[in-house]
């Protein structure tokens, strides 16, 4: 994610916990597809930082709720 505010290469990547979203799919294609899935697949919310979805707000860096309730 090139110039992702949640990138690997950000200033704040080692102070992003790990069970967040965009820490969890790094590196790229040699991640545990199976444990991801299990966290997005029934979104909630999107990341404002990076664009990834997830169940719950807690597993993305900049949480926004996909629908207003």
């Amino acid at each position: 994610m090139s110039g992702s505010c949640c990138g690997p290469e950000s200033k704040c990547w080692d102070s992003i916990p790990d069970h967040h979203i965009c820490k969890m799919t790094q590196p790229v294609g040699k991640f545990d597809l199976a444990k991801v899935i299990e966290l997005v697949n029934n979104p909630e919310y999107i990341c404002r930082c990076c664009g990834r979805s997830a169940n719950e707000a807690d597993n993305l860096c900049s949480p926004v709720p996909l629908k207003e309730t």
